[in-house]
């Protein structure tokens, strides 16, 4: 009976210290869960950004800059009752959300509702896109190509003289210059099957593009690095704006009409008669494009504006890379000069400028368009001019008239006639968030 008794008691200390045990694990655990919420998911999940965020920071709206494809990590420093956008998401836990970035480039919106409030918070995703508040931030146009020695001896005129001005106002930048696979995705309905040209140039171009889209498949993810598009006409640029807007709500920003006139020509302040060259042979050689003053939709820059985020900051040097002494070497840290052979290179492989944009030079022309006047006679009253120089730069001077520059010749202020546009060109977007950007000149900038 004794012995019964001393198994039976011993059984049930054995239970307890089981017992204890699992209860010890379980908590161990739950520690262990605990720990992983606090310290983040990431030793479980691979993201390749993470945000941790203060609920006082946010205000009504908060930007953060993603690029494409990523998988990122949010969390707040408060527990979100709601999380609320189209995107690809998963809860993490009480306080952080998992977002699959999409694969164009854009601005895709998350709202946050906390438990003690019935009003929403916005974080706005700008993916492949920079954001510049700017207030009241000082900055240089204009760029003098002759000095007062030049003027007075040879009676030259700097056509768009340097000034300081004072900019306050809120914009969203690409980055890169938009690539062949947002061109191709985004404009997929545009591109025929067929080239609609009768035939030269410009079919040849039609079937560039038509050729593009045959190896490329529909929705298929767009890498951050694609090659830069660079057999666009202004007018595709400017048609791609548009959809882009269209894409995320917004209003376009081009409102588009038949025209009666047979050149090139800025009618008014941002009214503009320009070729009409498109996937499709629209029939038309001209259209009329004007601007929807009450649209913040995508856009491409204007003159001042180019100058300004090419500069990135800088108010001393002619170029990113330095002034004329600088060598070639210094140069390719910023531009792809030398290296074309007909076909663009991937964007944002390169150093970026002082704002964080990629590839302001030596990839593609980039088209810009004039607001209101253009100032440079050798341009007859374009429209419209291209920028920044291409990858098919010169690198040794030469007597022979050639399309591509000297690169030693390329800075700020280098910009090339905008007839029709073809296999150099490409181009950025813009917005100017509300149409809040204000304008004030400081002062004109003496030439030395």
């Amino acid at each position: 009976m004794s012995n019964h008794f001393c198994i039976f008691g011993c059984m049930k200390k054995k239970r307890l210290l089981v017992a204890i045990c699992v209860g010890f694990a379980i908590a161990s655990i739950a520690l262990m869960c605990q720990i992983d919420d606090a310290n983040g998911i990431d030793n479980v999940m691979h993201f390749q950004r993470t945000f941790d965020l203060n609920r006082d920071s946010l205000g009504s709206e908060m930007w953060l800059e993603v690029e494409k494809n990523e998988s990122v990590k949010i969390c707040l420093d408060s527990k979100v009752r709601a999380w609320e956008t189209s995107l690809d998401n998963g809860v993490l836990n009480d306080s952080c959300l998992k977002i699959q970035i999409p694969t164009l480039i854009g601005v895709y919106p998350i709202n946050v509702k906390f438990y003690d409030s019935d009003s929403a918070c916005k974080i706005n995703l700008a993916v492949g896109m920079k954001y510049l508040d700017l207030k009241n931030e000082e900055v240089l146009l204009g760029f003098n190509n002759y000095t007062e020695q030049d003027i007075r001896m040879f009676q030259h005129i700097n056509e768009d003289p340097e000034r300081l001005v004072s900019i306050t106002g809120t914009y969203l930048i690409d980055k890169y210059p938009v690539t062949n696979c947002e061109i191709i995705q985004t404009m997929w309905d545009s591109i025929p099957l067929q080239p609609t040209y009768p035939g030269g140039f410009f079919k040849d171009l039609a079937e560039l593009w038509i050729l593009r889209k045959k190896a490329s498949v529909r929705y298929e993810n767009c890498p951050v690095h694609d090659t830069a598009a660079s057999s666009i006409f202004l007018f595709q640029a400017i048609k791609y704006a548009n959809e882009r807007s269209k894409r995320e709500g917004l209003k376009p920003y081009y409102v588009f009409s038949k025209t009666t006139k047979d050149n090139q020509a800025i009618i008014s302040r941002k009214k503009y008669i320009i070729s009409y060259l498109d996937f499709n042979n629209p029939n038309d050689v001209y259209i009329q494009v004007s601007v929807d003053e009450s649209s913040d939709g995508y856009r491409l820059p204007y003159y001042d504006e180019w100058m300004m985020f090419a500069r990135g900051g800088d108010k001393k040097k002619r170029a990113i890379w330095g002034n004329y002494s600088s060598s070639l070497q210094q140069a390719q840290m910023y531009a792809n000069f030398g290296i074309g052979n007909g076909y663009t290179q991937p964007v944002g492989q390169l150093k970026p400028n002082g704002y964080g944009l990629y590839d302001i030079f030596g990839l593609v022309w980039e088209h810009v368009l004039f607001e209101e006047d253009n100032p440079f006679s050798v341009q007859r009253g374009s429209p419209s001019c291209l920028k920044g120089g291409n990858n098919r730069a010169l690198l040794e001077p030469t007597l022979e008239v050639t399309y591509e520059p000297y690169w030693k010749i390329i800075n700020y202020g280098y910009s090339a006639p905008n007839y029709t546009g073809g296999r150099a060109e490409g181009f950025r977007l813009i917005r100017n968030i509300g149409n809040n950007a204000k304008w004030s000149e400081i002062k004109t900038v003496d030439e030395n």
